[in-house]
């Protein structure tokens, strides 16, 4: 039986690499891939794990999933709410969804700037939360806490999934006879296939990255490089103090 449910998602996934790869990306366009990348430093969250899921999220260009999530980061109404009213999402300028505003062109998920900034907010207390639970910090656990909330995963790699979780989880992709491991697997490989997608790389054996689990520093001002070259200077051997190194800025 075992065996029957692995193969079942070894086949889910070729499929999925096939009908994925079959839809051509041309990328989010120059409004979406600079908010991503405002929102990735502001955040501190890497930037080709957002883009990954802003790609599999599927809702930069106004997609409504079943759930009524909608927007770049694919909001529930409960979470966007809840996000609001932290004060980091206050700071962001969040307000609250409402029956008179929800799924209209008020509705503050529309905002395709103030979500993609939401969602990498939403990223960071995710990592956050992994420092004080144990989770590992990894790209797929970030896409899976997105996907079915940090409850549900914690305690789906707990092995102490509830019914509620595992309805959750159906309504966000579980198939016919997987179980709860398998779903985490499965949904793990699939956002690294859009994750692939998303940053242009070709597709090959996923590697599985680790981020730094630590609380972003709130002395930290975080400066982009302007130029992608750069060139390492050894010391010249006539100083007199010879450890001593220079750092040249790029010309080109």
């Amino acid at each position: 039986m075992a065996t029957n449910r692995l193969l079942k998602i070894v086949f889910s996934l070729i499929g999925l690499g096939a009908a994925t790869h079959s839809i051509a990306f041309n990328g989010f366009g120059t409004d979406i891939d600079g908010y991503i990348k405002d929102a990735s430093n502001r955040y501190q969250v890497d930037e080709a794990m957002l883009r990954g899921l802003v790609k599999i999220e599927d809702g930069w260009y106004g997609n409504i999933s079943p759930t009524g999530a909608t927007g770049v980061g694919q909001f529930t109404r409960g979470t966007w709410n809840w996000l609001a009213t932290t004060n980091e999402g206050r700071a962001l300028g969040m307000t609250q969804i409402t029956r008179y505003n929800r799924d209209t062109p008020f509705d503050p998920r529309k905002n395709n700037q103030l979500n993609t900034l939401a969602t990498a907010l939403l990223a960071r207390w995710h990592i956050n939360q992994f420092f004080e639970r144990g989770i590992k910090p990894s790209h797929e656990n970030l896409y899976l806490a997105h996907n079915i909330g940090i409850d549900g995963l914690h305690r789906a790699l707990q092995g102490r999934a509830t019914r509620e979780d595992i309805l959750n989880m159906k309504r966000n992709g579980m198939k016919k006879g997987m179980s709860v491991q398998g779903f985490l697997v499965y949904q793990s490989e699939r956002f690294n296939v859009s994750k692939q997608i998303a940053n242009f790389q070709r597709s090959s054996v996923s590697p599985r990255y680790q981020i730094e689990n630590k609380p972003l520093p709130t002395n930290l001002h975080w400066v982009s490089p302007t130029e992608t070259a750069m060139r390492w200077v050894e010391p010249a051997s006539n100083q007199t103090n010879q450890q001593a190194i220079r750092w040249q800025n790029p010309t080109n």
